[in-house]
Parts: structure tokens; C-alpha cells; sequence
């Protein structure tokens, strides 16, 4: 069984299990979706901050810092003619003043983090069929240059 399964709800909008937490993932109104939940895209980008947190929090205990809450936002860019994600910035809140050291410190384990290893290093991705329960069909990642056109992930926040 897959770790993740993403079923169709209706519209634009899935139902998303992840070892069984449930997530809801849709489009908004301006691109056809209902705006029951953030884009695919933008679970990408939560995925890539919700990491690096993990990983500032990991560090900060590791250096015996007793520093609480740690918040990190992330934010990104549409290259509309790529039709993707141009920039992410994630930036750390932190209620204490840190150190330089404390600074590079968590730079480098934000940079550790296994989500934004596999932007850096992309991963093998394969796409397999299944239709009337058998295997109809099984194909290896795209190239960027055969990527269909696509509208930005949420036109609403675009400035």
C-alpha cells in the first residue's frame, strides 16, 4: 500500500492521506477549484518550511539553546513563462537574539533538510496505470521541455 494516496472529491479538490492524517487539497475559485485547501503547490512549499523547522528546532536543541517557539513562513515566486516555482524564501522567527555562530548554525541545518535535498538533487519519478484493476501503463519522469502549459497555483496571491 502506498504511503500516500490522493483520492478525487469533486471539482479541483482531493482528499489526501498521508500514514492516515487527512489533508484536503484544491484550487482557487479564479482557477476552477472550490478553495477548500491550499494547492498542491503550495503543500509543496509548506512541506519544504515545515522541514526546515524541523530541522532549526533539532539544531537548537542540539547546541543546548532553550529557545521557544520557532516559526518559519515561506513564501515563493511564479515564473508564469516556466509555469513554476521561480524562488522560495522561508524566513525563521525566533522570540531570542541569537548569535552569528548560532545564525550559521541553523542556516546549515535548514540546509540538511531532506525536502530541500530533494529539490537539489531531484529524485527518479515514475508514473504507472492501472485501469479496470491491472497495469496498463508505465512511464519514466518528464524533461522540462515537454512540461504542459499550466496557470500559476494561485492567482489570488499574485501581486
Amino acid at each position: 500500500m502506498p504511503r500516500i494516496t490522493v483520492k478525487h472529491r469533486h471539482g479541483q479538490s482531493f482528499d489526501i492521506r498521508v500514514r492516515g492524517f487527512a489533508l484536503v487539497s484544491d484550487e482557487p475559485v479564479t482557477l476552477g477549484g472550490d478553495d477548500e485547501g491550499p494547492t498542491p503547490t503550495e503543500l509543496m512549499v509548506a512541506g519544504l518550511a515545515a522541514c526546515a523547522a524541523d530541522e532549526v528546532v533539532k539544531c537548537i536543541a542540539g547546541i543546548g539553546e532553550k529557545i521557544e517557539p520557532v516559526e518559519v513562513g515561506g513564501d515563493f515566486t511564479w515564473d508564469a513563462e516556466g509555469a513554476r516555482i521561480a524562488s522560495i524564501r522561508l524566513s525563521v522567527t525566533l522570540p531570542e537574539e541569537i548569535t552569528k555562530g548560532t545564525g550559521e548554525k541553523l542556516l546549515r541545518a535548514m540546509l540538511s533538510c531532506p525536502a530541500r535535498k530533494m529539490l537539489a538533487e531531484p529524485p527518479t519519478v515514475e508514473y504507472a496505470f492501472k485501469a479496470a484493476g491491472a497495469p496498463a501503463f508505465v512511464g519514466s519522469v518528464l524533461n522540462g521541455s515537454t512540461w504542459p502549459e499550466e496557470p500559476p497555483p494561485d492567482v489570488d496571491s499574485q501581486g
